[in-house]
């Protein structure tokens, strides 16, 4: 069974950029496949790391479809 993941995606640009980090929400059957979902979506030059696994109240809150695998929500930006 798909379950969803919260993933660090960091995109490192060709030149000598500074790199970007945006969080992710991921469906996808485990951790592994979540993070190269996120890295595939992001472009080349990404990195993804998961960091948990989204508990079943975050996955409704965030409308999630568990059976829709490999699908992606990016979650918005904060700046301070």
């Amino acid at each position: 069974m798909n379950k969803a993941y919260g993933v660090q995606v960091t995109v490192i640009p060709a030149g000598a950029g500074e790199a970007t980090v945006a969080p992710v929400i991921v469906v996808a059957r485990d951790e592994q496949d979540a993070a190269l979902v996120a890295a595939e979506a992001a472009g080349s030059g990404a990195q993804a790391e998961t960091l948990r696994e989204l508990s079943p109240e975050e996955i409704a809150e965030h409308g999630l479809d568990l059976h829709a695998p490999g699908s992606l929500k990016a979650l918005p930006l904060l700046r301070l």
